[in-house]
């Protein structure tokens, strides 16, 4: 098997760039989260966190 087998999370400085780069590949992306509150603080393990987040899939239904 060649190339990524999977990946779960990715960290970017540029959200929509990054996405528009999957979409490019034939990624369908989801729409947009914020995610924060006190559960994510807990998570994280840092106090006020606010972040975006986007999932994207591949066309033939495989997760990320």
């Amino acid at each position: 098997m060649s190339g990524v087998p999977r990946f779960d999370h990715v960290v970017v400085d540029d959200l929509e760039l990054v996405t528009a780069f999957f979409v490019d590949l034939g990624f369908e992306r989801s729409s947009p989260m914020r995610l924060e509150g006190e559960w994510v603080d807990r998570v994280v393990g840092l106090d006020g966190v606010h972040a975006e987040m986007v999932t994207v899939n591949a066309s033939d239904g495989a997760a990320d």
